[in-house]
């Protein structure tokens, strides 16, 4: 019961938006446009900014996306080339991505650059009728200098930071023509996701055995060519 209560809570992210779709159009989701019929889209184009936030399993199994209290913030884009469209027959897309992404550091330290590149799975299902991805993202991320949040997290809990990190990026999206019921709209999502960074509990000393990290939550849009 404890975990079902969470997931109604992360939920209510995906109720606000097919809310606020369906109050904004007149026209109610096509439920009838199909994932397949865009399986030959096979690279895509995001943009997103966002703030630092909680810690990644209060974004997945809460919903938590307050602010954390030094308000620093990143934009950035992710350019990805799908690998595998229905991996083994299960409605799961796989593609490798690189993406760059701009610090805010709120003048705390220099703002500063950051890339990613790492392998995303894309689960294919529907919610109230209207298809959803799902997705989580695995790899590796290079900062031009520690994150300031961070660095005073990985600090406090293991006395050391680290430039390179394991990188992960979870949440949901929403092709715009299921929103909205326009197919003009079809090649372009809207979405959540929480962009995180770890040394994975001081375990590779590839990440300086550092313990702690970072969290961003990121609106984006997404382009599929």
């Amino acid at each position: 019961m404890f975990l079902s209560h969470k997931n109604k809570i992360m939920l209510f992210w995906i109720e606000s938006t097919l809310l606020a779709f369906a109050l904004l159009t007149s026209n109610n989701p096509n439920s009838s446009l199909k994932e397949a019929s865009y399986a030959d889209k096979k690279n895509s184009l995001r943009i997103y900014g966002g703030y630092e936030s909680r810690p990644l399993m209060s974004f997945v199994l809460l919903g938590d996306v307050r602010r954390e209290y030094h308000h620093t913030s990143i934009k950035g884009f992710d350019f990805s080339r799908k690998i595998k469209n229905d991996y083994n027959n299960h409605p799961i897309d796989l593609s490798l991505r690189f993406s760059l992404i701009r610090y805010n550091e709120m003048s705390f330290q220099a703002d500063h650059n950051q890339a990613n590149i790492f392998l995303m799975t894309h689960y294919k299902t529907s919610y109230k009728n209207v298809p959803i991805r799902f997705f989580i993202g695995e790899g590796i991320s290079v900062s031009g200098k520690v994150p300031f949040v961070e660095g005073r997290e990985t600090r406090r809990l293991s006395g050391r930071d680290s430039k390179i990190m394991n990188f992960l990026n979870i949440g949901f999206d929403f092709r715009l023509s299921d929103l909205t019921g326009r197919d003009s709209l079809r090649n372009i999502r809207l979405g959540l996701a929480d962009s995180h960074r770890s040394g994975v509990f001081r375990k590779l000393k590839w990440f300086n055995n550092t313990q702690g990290g970072s969290d961003f939550v990121t609106l984006f849009l997404e382009y599929d060519f």
